[in-house]
């Protein structure tokens, strides 16, 4: 494999765990950073990764600027959740005639639920030549890639069950905040209801498995509610008192007709206990997968938007899914 040029679009803290990751990889060149906050603008890459040198290579807000300059191959971007929120940036990419992997969890399968925009990113990236897609660990692979993965050994699937139970107090500050950890319940549900809460791509995944699996699930439901802390509890970025709220609990329902074909569940907060990702295949056989301790959310979406990269870079032009990759698998050390 030829020398891979990398943009880092997004250096928040996911952003510079993918970073990072790119200077391990052999054959991964990290050539330009971009970043709107304006105390990482003008500072080196590696200084901001915490490493103890420069990489030659300094962060610029201006983006045009960048990509017109680095002529990279592959932008990894990471900046939002939101499809609305990443689409110019996206477009930007591909207009500078890159290919783009985007943790952006409306991106991962945008195609049911933002068809307009899903059509443009497709129509841009395949007039470029290049390919686009949205992945991480959720929405991108434990509840969507990897259910659809495990049915390549049943004759028939009639239903699937994906539940995932994530200790936040590992995870990074955005995200504990994103959860709600530390606020009284009649703030959570009032963030709820404003949409600046709750976890992003479980529609996502629930539309994907629908067409990955023929479960033609025709009415996407979810909700969110509130886990509350039965006892004070700490994390490295902040305090969750008693009968303060813990994180969430997400549901997301797929039905045919009446029928419930789809149903997961996404339990996220502070102090979880036995962390487990679960997978259950109804059909001929009947299948289930437990991974105790559950897959790390942030360094293991770093990895699978890394590893992915040169399969998008084979893939065919337009706006992708990870159904329509070759299998990634991981990539060697230098």
């Amino acid at each position: 494999m030829n020398e891979i040029r990398i943009v880092q679009y997004g250096l928040g803290p996911i952003g510079c765990e993918i970073a990072k990751l790119v200077l391990e990889k052999k054959n991964l060149r990290l050539a330009g950073g971009i970043d709107t906050d304006p105390e990482k603008s003008g500072r080196d890459i590696g200084k901001l990764l915490g490493l103890d040198r420069d990489i030659g290579v300094v962060v610029d807000r201006d983006a045009s600027k960048v990509l017109s300059r680095v002529g990279a191959d592959v932008v990894l971007h990471s900046t939002s959740s939101s499809l609305k929120g990443v689409r110019d940036q996206i477009l930007s990419c591909i207009e500078a005639g890159a290919n783009v992997i985007s943790t952006s969890e409306e991106l991962s399968y945008p195609f049911a639920r933002s068809p307009e925009l899903a059509r443009l990113i497709d129509s841009e990236a395949k007039a470029r030549n290049v390919s686009v897609l949205g992945t991480g660990v959720n929405p991108g692979f434990v509840m969507d890639t990897l259910p659809i993965f495990l049915s390549a050994v049943c004759r028939d699937v009639e239903s699937v069950e994906v539940s995932r139970i994530v200790d936040a107090s590992t995870r990074r500050l955005p995200l504990q905040r994103k959860i709600g950890a530390g606020m009284m319940v009649d703030e959570f549900k009032r963030g709820v209801q404003e949409d600046v809460l709750g976890h992003v791509g479980l529609l996502e995944s629930i539309a994907m498995m629908s067409d990955g699996l023929g479960l033609k699930a025709d009415r996407l439901e979810q909700a969110v509610e509130p886990i509350i802390a039965d006892k004070d509890l700490k994390t490295q970025y902040l305090t969750v008192r008693k009968n303060q709220v813990a994180g969430i609990r997400n549901i997301g329902r797929g039905y045919r007709g009446q029928d419930l074909v789809i149903l997961l569940t996404l339990e996220m907060y502070v102090g979880a206990r036995n962390p487990v990702d679960k997978i259950s295949i109804r059909g001929k056989p009947n299948l289930k997968l437990a991974i105790e301790g559950g897959i790390p959310g942030d360094s293991a979406t770093a990895a699978i938007i890394v590893n992915a990269i040169p399969r998008v870079i084979e893939a065919r032009p337009g706006l992708l899914s990870m159904m329509d990759l070759r299998l990634p698998s991981i990539l060697l050390h230098k």
